[in-house]
């Protein structure tokens, strides 16, 4: 995908389900000598396996969302790896924030993050879209193209007319209760929208 830094991680079962959950940004930090380490194209990947099934439990965006993916408070390394394959997952903004995780996108990252999703959800064409932050849904994607059920559902309608529904949650990480955001992803995955407007 031209443009794009992040490569999404693909799981195993996301030909069936057709489901993408969408992050905001990533940050660098220092390594145990103090060198400054960027994240990889591969960070997607890397980081869920790390944080989101190894080293599950840390407060934070994956053990949310994992408990939540999973429907329980501490779901195994096998329910947790079954739940995530249902996905595909990567970050929106393209590249480092800054070092640290209190360091936000600046303008210029939110701006240039809106073409690499749209020609993300051209190439691997998901049915729906989790995204993963209200601030960026509101302020900073690219405008949806297709039918708007309401302020938190919409559509991006794709090039050859399907269109691609999209579900905005709070953040994760940011002391929503993980019950509450698995329920409004089950209830999204329950919902039959209509292919094409």
């Amino acid at each position: 995908m031209d443009g794009a830094y992040f490569k999404p991680m693909i799981g195993k079962k996301f030909g069936e389900t057709k489901l993408l959950i969408l992050s905001e940004s990533a940050y660098s930090w220092r390594d145990k000598d103090g060198k400054l380490v960027d994240p990889s194209p591969t960070h997607p990947t890397e980081n869920l396996l790390y944080w989101g099934i190894e080293h599950f439990g840390k407060p934070g965006f994956y053990t949310t969302l994992g408990r939540a993916l999973c429907r329980k408070k501490t779901p195994s390394i096998d329910e947790l790896k079954q739940a995530w394959n249902e996905y595909a997952y990567t970050i929106f903004v393209q590249g480092s924030v800054g070092e640290g995780w209190k360091s936000r996108p600046t303008s210029k990252q939110w701006q240039d993050a809106a073409p690499c999703f749209v020609q993300l959800i051209e190439t691997i064409r998901p049915l729906k879209v989790i995204v993963t932050g209200k601030t960026m849904w509101n302020g900073y994607m690219p405008g949806c193209t297709g039918p708007h059920l309401s302020d938190d559902i919409q559509a991006y309608k794709l090039s050859e007319g399907n269109l691609v529904w999209c579900l905005a949650i709070h953040h994760p990480a940011r002391g929503v209760h993980w019950e509450e955001i698995g329920e409004q992803i089950r209830m999204f995955r329950s919902i039959e929208f209509p292919i094409r407007d």
